[in-house]
């Protein structure tokens, strides 16, 4: 075909290349050694060497598999080798030309998917390719007339004969092509203050010519007389984001799908226009602008040097490498460092206060010949404002390489109050001498006490590189955790958390994928603190769920949200609407609220939390009367059903939130309160111990002009605080608001299908409204804001709740079911509710593509509420907690195939097994530090559960209870691998059967 000129053109080069070594060899056989023939032989090696790089043999090898169909050929050449794929050959033709004229649809979006485009594509195709043909016939002509041809002209004329075939067949395709079917639909979304990103999706049908572009187009003008813009894009990527829109102005849109022949006819979204517009437009809140901030902060700082002139500008200015470990080793100890009493390791830890270091790398960490973690003592008595320090050192622990110059501000000041922190820096300093390094790593949420009050602040850190450390040794984790006594011992608590604060630094300042999340405010109060409850797995997030990639949100969907049951929903919010009643129920899965108390949930709608430029969070809080939980063992954590909650006070919370979102504000911010802060109290200090009234008059100058920097850098910083004004929010009480009798209709409908659930203990569960003494109401951002999740989603609402909560809907609370550690009441008969498409795991995203109509919806609650009545109806016995053993069955990075022991509850279903499995195995191949392979939580669907029994395998649904099974499977060895390999778990079940009845023999 058109692959054979190339072919002819190789031959003829080569037997170029064979004339040409004739006769270099000739002049290299002749005796004469002139410089003229010393000339020659190096001009015709610079020929032949030229002309040997002019063929590309991977092109041509590229060209011939798209020629003849080959798929695999195509794509281990594209895989493997450096191929320009929208190169032309010498027939002006492409990759892509050649397989959208051979009418090879598998071949065209390979080459789409490497890159392939049309614009190096000819522009006027058919009468090139017939000026083609009829080269290619007159060769054949010639040919065929000359007398007496031998073997080369033979072959010659076989290729062109060849390629006048492929010429003409390609000519038939080009002239039987016809334009692709239009676009099967179009969404717009707004990405932004200024642009906006459409998304063309294929037609769906088989008959229809191939498709490899996309054009867009948009106007202000909805017949599109004048357009604004327009722009092509390859159907393999179907999106594209326009940009530098004008605010406030309605586009309309329109797409068609294309190929080389020609354009299908215009497909228009419903609906046919979007106006640019965001959330602030309608909001009577500004927006949480870090830029505008930082801006405050270095006016601050100008300020804070005229009043100190010692401080310069370079210790506060922030570089990429201060937010991020510093590696940077210190000078060497001296013996006298060494063996002095300073950098004494305790082993025994008396009552006091104390440092402790965590230094770990893959499953070994560094600890003393004793087998004890480094801890260095603080001070021997327990401060009065201990929990106040606790939190500025986990504020200046954000900047290790600030402490040198921040122990001399502190040991210069004569303030007495401030000791303890003084002495907590000289320790820091100590454990940096030990270790040899500047950076300590990040600080544990909470320091860990004893009965007897001795407390360990604890900081941990992964070691990248492991160095040998004078006195200290590397050992693994389970070597010190058999050593270890399960007391009360202070040393062994230390060693019995070595795995939790590990886990708490890898996973505490990972970030969330791009998208717009809905989030569930948890709060527990205590005597002298306020906590909030947060996800073990993402601590520096609320409890959240993804609701879609889009982060923003325009005026028309926020509106909706503060509507409310006041206003219809509107058919461009459907299909938001129901991404985010997806999302809140799977929400409200996950924290284990029951169906009868969802309904007096309440939406914060004085703001969208913009967490930063690609995340975004709507949050939810509970009724005002049981907002926050008060009782005994606030410092312990919870497990629910899926998730594992630990406490984080609000001002730790923020630090982790900060450091990992919008760490250059953080860092600017500590290193200027802290400075502050020191020469306020200073100031204080100095009018306490002032004589004369002059140096009265000078400090208390001097006090005024701190106060007020510390003030507006405490108004500056409070504007980033969006916990607080939520919390403010949550407190607040509400008032009776009026819902349309067509609503309360519904929602009564809806209601006599959910499920009653049974009252059960749990360390959440809230007392009564009336034994709960209220501190009353909290200045928060305005009842004009308040929603509930009734009015957002009335038709699974109850409005008669809202209007007078029942004293027994203000027992809500959280009930404790332990997926993987203790056994599950009937309460659980709440929980699975959702298929496995909307899964409640919040790392999982919950996608609803927007054309879904309100019909569906309806259709899909009826059925699912259903199922549950059916379910609440048919009541089976609960089978007991038990203890299953998994192994992998698929590639883990790890040199043998893993297994793992999971203690799950009677309604643990396979799927969450799945997630369980994974996510331990991920989290053992970034501890062991091996390559991978890390699978993300978008890719736990393609796993799945079975039951291996000798030759035979039974693979579990999504939603099947593992302890249900039956005999035999119940006896077989259950596997997690792929759905696509069906082989996997029998051949390496036959695998270790092997290699046991070996080792037996």
């Amino acid at each position: 075909m058109i692959c054979y000129m190339p072919r002819i053109q190789v031959k003829e080069r080569l037997i170029k290349f064979r004339i040409e070594g004739t006769s270099i060899s000739s002049l290299r056989n002749n005796s004469s050694s002139s410089e003229t023939q010393t000339k020659q032989r190096q001009h015709h090696l610079k020929a032949r060497e030229s002309q040997v790089h002019n063929i590309n043999i991977h092109l041509h090898g590229l060209f011939a598999a798209v020629e003849h169909g080959q798929l695999e050929k195509a794509k281990n050449i594209l895989s493997t080798c450096e191929v320009q794929v929208n190169s032309v050959n010498s027939d002006g033709l492409t990759p892509l030309d050649v397989a959208f004229l051979s009418n090879n649809r598998e071949l065209v979006r390979l080459l789409l998917i490497h890159g392939a485009t049309e614009e190096t594509s000819m522009k006027n195709l058919e009468p090139h390719l017939m000026n083609l043909l009829g080269e290619a016939e007159r060769r054949v002509l010639e040919l065929r007339l000359c007398g007496n041809q031998d073997s080369v002209q033979t072959k010659s004329l076989v290729l062109w004969e060849r390629r006048k075939r492929g010429l003409k067949k390609m000519l038939i395709g080009f002239e039987h092509a016809k334009p692709p079917d239009k676009p099967e639909k179009i969404i717009v979304e707004v990405t932004g203050n200024d642009s906006v990103r459409v998304s063309c999706v294929e037609a769906d049908n088989q008959e229809s010519a191939i498709c490899t572009k996309f054009n867009v187009e948009w106007s202000t003008s909805e017949s599109f007389k004048n357009l604004t813009g327009s722009k092509c894009v390859p159907a393999t990527d179907g999106e594209i984001t326009i940009s530098n829109l004008e605010h406030g102005k309605t586009y309309y849109f329109r797409c068609s799908a294309g190929n080389l022949r020609a354009f299908s006819d215009f497909q228009y979204p419903t609906p046919a226009f979007v106006t640019i517009s965001s959330w602030w437009d309608v909001s009577q809140e500004s927006r949480r602008c870090s830029a505008a901030i930082k801006v405050k902060m270095d006016d601050i700082l100008d300020k804070m040097i005229s009043i100190r002139p010692d401080l310069h500008r370079s210790l506060f200015e922030v570089s990429g490498n201060d937010c991020t470990l510093n590696t940077k080793r210190r000078k060497p100890p001296t013996f006298k460092q060494l063996f002095s009493g300073n950098t004494k390791l305790h082993k025994n830890l008396r009552r006091g206060v104390y440092l402790s270091c965590l230094l770990y790398h893959e499953d070994k960490v560094l600890v003393t010949n004793e087998d004890y973690l480094p801890v260095v003592e603080i001070d021997d008595t327990y401060p009065k404002e201990m929990l106040n320090d606790f939190h500025w050192f986990y504020k200046i622990a954000f900047a290790w390489k600030d402490l040198k110059w921040f122990k001399e501000e502190l040991e210069k000041s004569t303030n007495s109050s401030i000791s303890f922190r003084t002495k907590l820096i000289q320790a820091v300093t100590q454990m940096q001498d030990i270790f040899n390094t500047q950076d300590l790593g990040k600080v544990y949420y909470k320091p860990i006490r004893d009965s007897d009050g001795t407390t360990v602040i604890c900081t941990v850190n992964n070691v990248c590189q492991p160095k040998n450390v004078v006195n200290l040794k590397w050992t693994p984790i389970a070597k010190i955790k058999k050593k270890s006594s399960r007391s009360d011992n202070l040393t062994d608590l230390l060693i019995s958390s070595i795995q939790d604060q590990i886990m708490f630094y890898q996973t505490s300042y990972t970030k969330l994928q791009k998208g717009l999340y809905v989030g569930y405010l948890l709060m527990r109060s205590s005597v002298d603190m306020l906590h909030v409850m947060v996800p073990m797995q993402n601590p520096n997030m609320p409890v959240c769920c993804k609701i879609r990639d889009n982060s923003h949100i325009n005026a028309e969907e926020w509106l909706w949200l503060q509507q409310g049951a006041g206003a219809p929903s509107e058919y461009k919010c459907l299909g938001f609407a129901s991404q985010f009643k997806v999302a809140t129920n799977q929400l409200f899965s996950l924290v284990q609220i029951p169906k009868d108390k969802r309904t007096v949930q309440r939406v914060y709608t004085s703001e969208v939390i913009e967490v930063n430029q690609d995340v975004s969070i709507i949050m939810i809080v509970p009724p005002a009367e049981v907002a926050c939980a008060v009782g005994e063992g606030n410092q312990s954590p919870v497990n629910l059903h899926r998730i594992k909650l630990i406490p984080l006070s609000v001002q730790v919370f923020e630090m982790i939130h900060f450091g990992t979102y919008r760490a250059d504000t953080l860092l600017l911010y500590a290193r200027l309160s802290s400075v502050v802060q020191l020469d306020s109290d200073d100031a204080r200090y100095s009018i306490r111990q002032a004589w004369s009234s002059s140096d009265l008059e000078v400090a208390k100058q001097r006090l005024d002009s701190v106060e007020a920097l510390e003030t507006s850098l405490n108004a500056a910083w409070k504007h980033l605080r969006w916990l607080l004004d939520v919390m403010n929010f949550a407190r607040e009480r509400l008032f009776q608001s009026q819902i349309s009798n067509s609503n309360c209709s519904k929602s009564a409908s809806n209601s006599q299908l959910e499920m009653k659930s049974a009252k059960s203990n749990s360390l959440l569960q809230l007392p009564d409204t009336k034994l709960v003494k209220s501190r009353g109401s909290w200045p928060g951002p305005g009842l004009n804001s308040m929603r509930t999740l009734e009015s957002v989603c009335p038709e699974i609402s109850r409005s008669e709740q809202y209007l007078s909560p029942p004293a027994h809907d203000r027992d809500y609370g959280l009930t404790n079911k332990k997926s993987c550690s203790s056994e599950t009441s009937n309460d659980s008969k709440d929980e699975p509710e959702y298929n496995d498409a909307q899964s409640s795991d919040p790392d999982l995203s919950s996608r609803i593509p927007n054309h879904v109509s309100t019909k569906d919806l309806i259709k899909v609650d009826d059925e699912r509420f259903s199922d549950a009545t059916i379910k609440s109806e048919s009541l089976v016995p609960v089978p007991a907690p038990g203890i299953i053993e998994v192994c992998a069955a698929y590639e883990t990075g790890l040199p043998h195939p893993p297994s793992l022991k999971l203690h799950i509850s009677p309604m643990t279903s396979a799927r969450e097994v799945v997630q369980l499995f994974l996510q331990q195995l991920n989290m053992s191949v970034v501890v062991k530090g091996k390559s991978g392979p890390i699978y993300p939580s978008s890719e736990f669907g393609n796993f799945c559960l079975v039951s291996v029994t000798g030759a035979r395998e039974r693979c579990l649904r999504e939603d099947f209870k593992p302890l249900q099974l039956t005999d035999p499977w119940r006896n077989g060895r259950l596997y997690i691998r792929h759905k696509q390999d069906l082989l996997a778990a029998i051949e390496l079940h036959s695998s270790i059967l092997t290699t046991t009845t070996v080792k037996h023999h």
